[in-house]
């Protein structure tokens, strides 16, 4: 299958591989579109073949090329689009359908209110602004304002709906290092425990036996003692996404990440080696099958000069080059 944007439509070339599929079935089951997004494009006939719109139950066969209308050029939005391009993003993969960004600390993904003028967000649209396209930023999973590294965005309607589904099946792989006060015991498992508000302190979460499912699997990769403190490195991978679920499951763990004083653990936690801004969490890569391409992309980020020098600083001994990164992506 060959997949290409032009102008406002996304255009599929089947291939063997689709032949005979009954097109309801390939939208679902190959592109990985969700049902009623799929009710949705071909009751409105945004579907089409030539110069005619073809149902649900169009049997494919090789080599057609199969339209969908509209969803790939769409503006920023306002206040994002109008955003100047001071801050170039730090792109780490690109092409008509995928953007992946690593994000930089201390900035919001999207804005939460008129005062927040520098946001993730902004420097999306003004990268696409640069490129010269009109792209809707839709970013795909989120990252707190302090945690830096990898966030995945859809570049249309399509693979944002695809991206969504991905998700929801846990097919997309994505895995953090965190830098924790004392070493887990055990080194490595799965954390499964429910999260939910914390009624008491605003904006913050808790493990609750009445919260949302929560699974979290990791893996003590080093650890260190300095000044009779321990603090170890943990690669995690999300099976589910709550809201600050690391954060949440580390500190229930007894080994809250470094920095992060909401779960217990402050700026002061490294003694003389103090961490500085935000806390040591940082997601190190993302990993898919492409929908279009049938390809696996496995993407690491690099990580910040923050993290790298408190890492030294406490002589962990890890290298933290492309290949450490590739190591974590399956932490258990």
């Amino acid at each position: 299958m060959e997949s290409q944007v032009l102008g406002d439509s996304l255009v599929v070339t089947t291939d063997r591989t689709c032949e005979g599929q009954v097109l309801k079935e390939f939208l679902s089951d190959q592109l990985r579109l969700p049902e009623g997004f799929v009710a949705e494009i071909l009751r409105e006939k945004r579907v089409t073949m030539g110069r005619h719109s073809i149902d649900g139950s169009h049997v494919l066969h090789a080599g057609e090329r199969v339209r969908f209308a509209g969803g790939v050029i769409e503006d920023a939005g306002e206040g994002l689009s109008d955003y100047a391009l001071d801050h170039p993003l730090n792109v780490l993969y690109e092409d008509h359908h995928v953007l992946v960004v690593n994000k930089p600390r201390g900035l919001l993904v999207h804005p939460g209110s008129p005062l927040d003028v520098d946001t993730l967000a902004h420097r999306v649209a003004a990268h696409y602004r640069a490129e010269g396209t009109l792209r809707k930023v839709r970013h795909a999973h989120r990252l707190d304002k302090d945690t830096t590294g990898a966030i995945l965005y859809a570049k249309h309607a399509y693979s944002a709906r695809t991206f969504d589904t991905m998700i929801a099946k846990h097919e997309i792989a994505r895995t953090y290092v965190a830098m924790v006060e004392g070493v887990p015991n055990p080194p490595l498992g799965v954390i499964d425990a429910s999260i939910g508000r914390d009624r008491h302190v605003s904006g913050k979460y808790r493990v609750s036996p009445t919260g949302k499912t929560a699974r979290t699997h990791y893996r003590t990769i080093a650890s260190t003692v300095r000044n009779g403190r321990t603090f170890a490195l943990i690669a995690c991978r999300l099976e589910t996404g709550r809201t600050h679920q690391i954060r949440v499951h580390l500190a229930h763990l007894g080994t809250p990440i470094v920095g992060d004083p909401l779960y217990r653990s402050g700026h002061g936690a490294l003694g003389p080696f103090s961490w500085g801004e935000g806390y040591a969490l940082h997601a190190a890569s993302i990993s898919f099958w492409h929908p279009y391409e049938g390809t696996r992309l496995d993407i690491t980020a690099p990580f910040d000069e923050q993290f790298l020098t408190r890492s030294k600083s406490l002589g962990f001994g890890v290298s933290f080059d492309n290949e450490f990164l590739r190591s974590t992506m399956d932490p258990v």
